[in-house]
């Protein structure tokens, strides 16, 4: 993520409050999140950003939204269109014609949030948070339907 470094240091004293609210050392955190303390460390002084993928891990272990770490409009701009391809992941949750929102709310940390909203056989699902994942399972069921389906060449 491109933060100035004010954003970065931001970033990292709310990484570093929801640890501590947690009552977890750096060490203990980085364990859950099979990381380095270091990195843990640099997170928290913002001499690193987390990429969406990581801050994602980091909200979970701390049961919190990634919401909380960064203002809405810099995470949406952010994921979708430069982190982990999100954008032509959007595209076509959009052209296979799954009816596809992205509505704003208040988190409940004093930020606004954007959630994305997807549509399946009427039942509507908020999968912001997950995206990571599902773009992962994703790819890996294509790859089951291909060696399945497809001719080798």
């Amino acid at each position: 993520m491109k933060l100035t470094t004010e954003e970065r240091k931001d970033l990292g004293q709310k990484i570093k409050k929801a640890r501590k609210e947690k009552k977890l050392s750096q060490e203990q955190l980085a364990n859950l999140l099979g990381y380095k303390v270091g990195t843990i460390s640099k997170y928290e002084q913002g001499y690193r950003t987390p990429d969406i993928g990581a801050l994602t891990k980091i909200a979970e272990v701390l049961n919190c939204e990634v919401s909380y770490f960064l203002r809405a409009n810099e995470f949406m701009n952010d994921v979708y269109d430069h982190q982990d391809g999100f954008a032509p992941y959007v595209d076509w949750l959009r052209a296979v014609r799954l009816p596809l929102k992205f509505p704003k709310y208040d988190n409940g940390y004093g930020f606004e949030s954007t959630a994305m909203i997807v549509e399946i056989d009427g039942d509507k699902f908020d999968i912001a948070g997950q995206m990571h994942d599902i773009m992962t399972m994703s790819k890996e069921h294509f790859k089951l339907l291909v060696t399945h389906l497809g001719e080798e060449v």
